[in-house]
């Protein structure tokens, strides 16, 4: 309920709509996140990238 009440004096009715939560802030600019689509989109070269698969450490 607190959340509620400080989110509507600091934004007005507008502040109860739920929206997206702030998070954390992405490390990559727009430039890179770019960068790194196309070379995901590209695919690997391994004489290149010295790897032959993606992982997802987890």
């Amino acid at each position: 309920m607190r959340d509620w009440v400080v989110r509507f004096n600091a934004r007005g009715p507008n502040g109860l709509i739920n929206g997206k939560a702030p998070g954390k802030p992405s490390l990559l600019n727009d430039d890179q996140r770019a960068a790194l689509a196309q070379a995901i989109e590209r695919g690997l070269t391994p004489y290149l990238d010295g790897v032959v698969r993606w992982r997802l450490w987890t």
